[in-house]
């Protein structure tokens, strides 16, 4: 008993032996920690996004309007809204500096001047491939806005999720179906995901939209950025649907600077302030930047044009 256990030892011994120099020699039979993560779990260290290749979120600081641009890593461009008709050519001259001369889709939340006024004049100038409309009042906003009638347009309702690019989807929260007679309580919300990352646009919806997706959505509405409803207007943004949303960074699109915010306006900081998201206003910061690789994001401020 005693030869067969001393064996043992010694075969054990060995195997040891061949273990250890084989991490020693190669590395290759271990992975160890200091691999590093993959390159979409890498902090993003660039400061410029003409050299950055994941997904390029651009809020646009227009005077009167809202429109935001997302562009993705394939190249392919979303814009959110159009601004309105005052903001085309201030738009239009940001779109440019971007070397945008082609939007694979164009969003159009609702058929207000302030979110789809400026359309007409960007489809003149630049080629749009397909038009998103909330279907449920995709015909509200047929009649106000001028959409080609052999442009390709696509019909969203809540709970549809349509791809993107790679990992990356645009997640419909509302409308369902026309519930409000108030056509901003009908805008079309949707959740940009990436990756572990989500960007929540609410459009200018008002309480009782907010009220409506919190019934339906809870945890799904959670998002790291929320683009503010309706230029920060304390009509929308409650506290319980600032809470459930729980954003990092909130951006407001409005032509006013901090010491010209309206009172309502000044609420809505105050309240996103209380909420610890990092608030930042286009008529003050300028045009806000994000990019992101779907684990991390950074946020670039633009000088005030």
């Amino acid at each position: 008993m005693r030869k067969r256990s001393v064996h043992v030892h010694l075969l054990l011994l060995a195997a040891l032996s061949l273990l250890l120099a084989g991490c020693a020699l190669g590395g290759d039979l271990v992975p160890t920690a200091t691999d590093g993560e993959p390159a979409d779990k890498e902090p993003i260290t660039s400061e410029d996004e003409r050299d950055f290749q994941g997904m390029i979120t651009t809020f646009f600081n227009l005077s009167g309007g809202e429109s935001t641009l997302v562009r993705f890593p394939d190249g392919k461009k979303l814009l959110l809204d159009t601004g309105g008709v005052d903001d085309v050519q201030q738009l239009l001259k940001l779109l440019q500096e971007r070397h945008v001369t082609k939007l694979d889709y164009v969003l159009l939340s609702n058929d207000l001047p302030a979110y789809a006024g400026g359309y007409p004049f960007l489809a003149k100038n630049l080629q749009i491939d397909t038009v998103l409309l909330p279907k449920p009042i995709a015909y509200t906003i047929r009649r106000v806005v001028p959409i080609d009638e052999e442009k390709q347009v696509k019909l969203l309702s809540a709970g549809e999720e349509l791809p993107l690019a790679e990992n990356i989807s645009l997640k419909v929260l509302h409308p369902a179906e026309q519930l409000f007679l108030s056509p901003q309580d009908n805008s079309l919300v949707v959740q940009v995901r990436q990756g572990e990352l989500r960007f929540l646009y609410t459009s200018g919806i008002g309480v009782k939209a907010e009220e409506f997706m919190l019934k339906q959505h809870g945890e799904q509405l959670r998002s790291q950025v929320l683009k503010v409803a309706d230029q920060g207007s304390n009509q929308a943004s409650s506290p319980p649907f600032v809470s459930r949303v729980d954003p990092q960074v909130a951006v407001i699109l409005t032509g006013n600077s901090r010491d010209e915010l309206t009172s309502g306006q000044a609420e809505i900081v105050e309240r996103l302030d209380e909420s610890w998201a990092e608030t930042y206003i286009t008529g003050q910061d300028g045009t806000i930047t994000i990019l992101s690789n779907g684990h991390d994001y950074k946020v670039l401020k633009d000088k005030k044009q």
